[in-house]
This record gives structure tokens, sequence and C-alpha cells, in this order.
């Protein structure tokens, strides 16, 4: 049995992210039995604590969600050292492998185990694609607009970046896919929070091919696994 770690910028469990990583992994056959432990930033914070870390500036805005399905915004910088001692504390409870669910750039962590850094994943593989045209990317709030523009365009494309939380109704979604049709050529769901059922949406109502930093991470570690 592997022993896969996770760890959220929001609290813990995220089950809705690791149902569908669990799943993609087990229809990728991989060959042994897995298990997953989850760890938070916000785990046993109280109310004021995590209010304590919003945001100081929009650059470091970055969104997540507490046990109770809330929305709450946390600073980058701020949320980096309950972070890294989730990840020690994964170290600690024996996982084979680690991931951050959050594709937001971030300064080196330690861990013993592999580390999977979805942002460093995500531009890995855009910088392997060719494409015609630009590029759309849907991220979870519109105070992340302008700091993800410029990280596409240091990326070599020509990004569309639009706000649209995961964690709200559906229309945020479908209005954001509406604003990429006939826009672009491809698009990222650069944030955790969105889903397989929410990709499929986006891919229908635009045209394009789709790439979801959820799917993408899921099938990385379903390959570190084989």
């Amino acid at each position: 049995m592997r022993t896969i770690g996770v760890v959220t910028i929001g609290q813990s469990p995220r089950s809705d992210v690791v149902a569908e990583l669990e799943r993609i992994i087990k229809d990728s056959r991989a060959s042994q039995t897995v298990t997953f432990l989850q760890k938070g930033a916000l785990d046993d914070l109280t109310a004021d604590e995590i209010a304590n870390l919003r945001p100081k500036e929009e650059k470091n805005h970055l969104v997540t969600k507490l046990q109770d399905g809330t929305e709450v915004a946390v600073d980058k910088h701020a949320i980096y050292p309950p972070v890294q001692q989730a990840v020690l504390d994964l170290n600690g409870e024996g996982a084979n492998i680690i991931a951050l669910l959050c594709s937001d750039e971030f300064p080196p962590f330690r861990s013993k185990a592999p580390l999977i850094l979805p942002a460093k994943l995500l531009s890995g593989v855009l910088s392997s694609i060719l494409i015609n045209g630009k590029l759309g990317v849907m991220v979870p709030s519109e105070k992340q607009v302008g700091t993800t523009t410029v990280a596409y365009q240091e990326l070599g494309f020509q990004p569309i970046a639009v706000g649209a939380s995961p964690y709200g109704s559906g229309d945020a979604i479908i209005n954001a896919a509406n604003q990429l049709k006939g826009e672009v050529a491809l698009v990222v769901m650069d944030c955790f929070g969105y889903d397989l059922e929410m990709k499929s949406e986006v891919r229908k109502i635009t045209g394009t091919p789709v790439i979801l930093v959820r799917s993408l991470l899921a099938f990385t570690l379903s390959e570190c696994l084989q």
C-alpha cells in the first residue's frame, strides 16, 4: 500500500478534491492500493486566527474553503508557515509522496518525501504546448486576474484571465466560459476548487481543450505510483 499526503491551504478534509483524485488514480490502473492522509493549513484555527491571515495585497490573494464550505481568502505569505508544518507532519506520518492542493507559486518547502507543487507542474506542461491563439485562464477571484495575467505572459502566452469562484453558484463558471468562448485556443482552470464536471461544462461552452489542474495532479500521482 502506498500513502499519498495532501495539503490544502484551507481546512481538511477536502473530500471533494480527494474523491476525484482517487477516482482518476483508480481508473488509470495504478498497480498498488492507495490511501490518503490529509492536512489543512487552517485546521484547528479559530475564526479570528483565520481572519488574521487575510491578504495584505491583491498579488498575494489566495482563495480556499473551510470545512463548512465557506469560501475564505488568505495571504500567500501568511499561509506559508502552516503549510510547511502540514508537509512536515505528513512526512512524520509516513506519506510516500505529498501533493500541495494549491496551484500558486510558493517558496521552497522542506520535505523528505517527494513533494509535488502544482504550480511548477502546470507551468512545465504548458511550456511544452504550442497554441495558435490566446490562452484562457480561469481563476477563483477577480483579484487574481492581474497577477495571473503577468504570470502567464512570462510563460510566453497571450492570456485572457477571468475570475470565477468554484465555491458559489455554477453561474460564475458558465459566465466565465462564455467570456472566453471564441477568444481562446486553450483553457486552463487554475484552481483546485474546479472539478471534472466544471471542466466538462467549460469545454462544451468554449469548444476548446481544457486543462484542469486537479486532474493534472491526479495523473501525475498515478504515474508516480506505477
